[in-house]
């Protein structure tokens, strides 16, 4: 998986080229991982403006939820050495789209002097000189959600009814926009109801489908035994589950149309809304990262204590000259660890409400 603050990629405004640095990675190229990250860098808004290198988004699950698949980004290869891949923009260099490669895509940021400085300082073996002119790439701030300032004040809860939407499950009131909850509540309403209407529609048309084959039946029976049958009463009977198997979809069709009618509302609310929703969601989650971090710094600090205790603990129940306070302990294990990647994993999937806030602060600036 590639996440949003990937920290392989690195870019170069003054010499326009991509450094990627595949390290130790083996479960993706060097390639495939500039195409996600150039994705991720043009959902930031931090793509060189006029550039048109990125790639064909083929699907985009979001980064807990499968990943981005992407075609190649439309760039060129400069230099290799080990796993660190040097890229420029086009996927030709100057003289070649020159020379009217009918496919290459001539990017404007393309940079052949750059180009050869990258390419030179490569060569000789010059990382740290060419690292040192680029920056991280989208840049961090973008591709995660930063923890509120400490001593800013979060915005007031919104408060109200915990709604259920099917699907979705329970809602919090505190992240409900409150214009948009009598639709929502209406919609979940709704959408149960007709969920059940559906369930006797199917029961209704199955009875509908299985009668005539109940009736062979009640003939074979009433032959075998010498008995008379009504056909009257059983053609009667076919027809009566015949048109209750149709007025039970008519009326399932009906609330569905329903659902779907209060569900363009909803949509239509969420819209209008949207800006303030996110802004809300913005201060709100801000917030909460920057408790979580305390919260981690708080596990951290307790568990290191409680490890120091167990070292001192294991030497002072057997005392060994040559082993005094030597002994680590096994209390703190993964626990930190996991919590930080927890915490980062939160910051990556809420990055879009940092877009968000950036692009409201840049239009009152």
């Amino acid at each position: 998986m590639i996440y949003p603050d990937d920290k392989r990629v690195r870019y170069s405004p003054d010499l326009a080229v991509w450094v990627v640095d595949t390290g130790e990675s083996h479960a993706a190229g060097a390639d495939q991982i500039l195409a996600v990250m150039m994705h991720y860098a043009r959902q930031a808004g931090d793509m060189p403006e006029g550039c048109t290198c990125f790639p064909e988004v083929l699907s985009d699950a979001g980064p807990l939820g499968g990943g981005v698949q992407t075609g190649p980004p439309g760039v060129h290869r400069i230099g290799q050495r080990g796993g660190v891949v040097v890229y420029g923009h086009g996927t030709m260099p100057d003289a070649e789209a020159v020379a009217g490669a009918a496919n290459a895509i001539q990017c404007p940021h393309a940079n052949a002097d750059g180009e050869e400085q990258a390419r030179t300082l490569g060569k000789a073996g010059r990382w740290p000189e060419l690292h040192a002119l680029t920056v991280a790439f989208p840049n961090p701030g973008a591709a995660t959600l930063q923890p509120a300032a400490p001593g800013s004040e979060a915005p007031a809860p919104w408060e109200g009814e915990p709604l259920t939407v099917r699907a979705a499950g329970v809602i919090p009131d505190r992240h409900v926009h409150p214009a948009t909850r009598a639709d929502l509540a209406r919609l979940g309403a709704l959408a149960a109801e007709s969920a059940r209407l559906d369930s006797l529609a199917r029961e209704a048309k199955r009875e509908a489908d299985d009668a005539p084959a109940g009736a062979r039946r009640q003939a074979a029976e009433a032959a075998a035994a010498g008995t008379p049958l009504d056909a009257e009463a059983v053609t009667r009977s076919i027809r009566e589950r015949q048109e209750a198997a149709q007025a039970a979809q008519i009326t399932a069709d009906g609330t569905r149309d329903a659902v779907a009618q209060v569900r363009r509302q909803v949509v239509a609310g969420i819209t209008e809304r949207q800006a303030e929703w996110l802004s809300y969601l913005h201060g709100q989650a801000a917030h909460g990262l920057a408790r979580l971090d305390l919260i981690v710094a708080e596990l951290e600090s307790a568990l290191t204590d409680l490890a120091e205790i167990d070292r001192v603990r294991q030497v002072v129940e057997s005392p060994t000259p040559g082993r005094l306070f030597g002994t680590g302990s096994p209390i703190a294990g993964n626990a930190v660890e996991a919590a930080r990647e927890a915490r980062q994993r939160a910051a990556v999937a809420l990055a879009g409400l940092e877009r968000h806030a950036a692009k409201v602060a840049a239009q009152a600036a």
